[in-house]
């Protein structure tokens, strides 16, 4: 429930979350500041789930519950929450993490010193499943260049895991980007951060205040991260297969270009730092066409 002093919105996103969704939903209640609305949107989960999320929300008027009738797919959830979200600062927490209790807190003061950031966010830990802290791992993305160009570029040479995007984001800027798009490709959320970079800063605050679960039923988990079945149940529920999933990313970053406000100049400069990968990635470019053509003949020799 939100009210007038409400200045944060919360997504989670959620499957099949009853090992962890409790401790999840318990570290963003014991935020420091307590002006946010948490909205759980859950995937047709078939676990304990459901019985978790309507017993907190019954317990504290900021939480809202909604389910959806059939799974729909990790971008069409993380979409959905920012649709269904109201307030002037928006941020993603899944299920299995946990949030520090200044997080919201510490990174909102950052927002509103500094209009011309989009993002702000702290450092990050690794958990395991009993909540021990395994490692810090450096995100390296606290982009303050002034140049949208130079942002996207360093944020592409920098970025490893995805930790950022689970700081505390301007919806004003989010609302201006494509989101985690429509599924039909994987790491739909790098190709978002790097369409935020387009509309402002990103802002790394010295504390650790984010720690991500490392489990082995996480879609990122080693084990399955490069497994295309896996990517593909994980983004979009398995109703799209992951057809030129570079071709796809690449043009993504062209349309995210494109659809900004930024001079000619600077957008010549990132068309050619995109298609300047793309020639670094043509044996994989390539590789995807003829996998495609393959199929194609398969099909017809049927």
């Amino acid at each position: 429930m939100t009210t007038t002093e409400t200045k944060i919105s919360v997504g989670m996103p959620v499957y099949n979350g009853e090992q962890f969704i409790e401790t999840a939903i318990r570290s963003i209640q014991a935020q420091t500041d307590p002006n946010f609305e948490l909205i759980i949107s859950d995937n047709a989960s078939t676990d304990r789930t459901p019985e978790i999320c309507c017993d907190l929300a019954l317990e504290d008027g900021r939480i809202s519950y909604s389910r959806n009738s059939q799974n729909i797919g990790a971008a069409g959830n993380y979409n959905r929450l920012f649709a269904l979200a109201s307030s002037e600062y928006f941020r993603w927490a899944n299920a299995d993490d946990l949030s520090g209790p200044e997080l919201h807190s510490k990174c909102l003061a950052v927002l509103q010193e500094s209009p011309e950031a989009v993002l702000a966010y702290g450092k990050n830990r690794f958990i395991d499943d009993e909540g021990t802290e395994t490692e810090g791992r450096e995100d390296n993305l606290d982009l303050q260049q002034d140049k949208a160009s130079d942002r996207f570029i360093k944020f592409y040479q920098s970025v490893g895991f995805t930790n950022v995007i689970y700081g505390l984001m301007r919806s004003s800027a989010v609302a201006q980007t494509s989101l985690m798009a429509d599924g039909s490709f994987p790491s739909a959320d790098i190709n978002f951060m790097a369409e935020l970079a387009l509309y402002g800063k990103f802002i790394e605050i010295p504390d650790y205040l984010f720690f991500r679960r490392w489990h082995t039923g996480a879609s990122s988990w080693e084990t399955v991260a490069y497994d295309d079945k896996v990517q593909n149940e994980f983004w979009n529920a398995g109703s799209v297969d992951f057809t030129l999933p570079t071709w796809k990313q690449r043009l993504a970053d062209l349309r995210a270009i494109r659809s900004t406000p930024l001079a000619h100049r600077q957008k010549w400069e990132l068309y050619s730092f995109v298609l300047r990968s793309m020639y670094w990635q043509k044996r994989q470019l390539a590789g995807e066409i003829a996998l495609v053509a393959r199929n194609g003949l398969v099909r017809r020799e049927r």
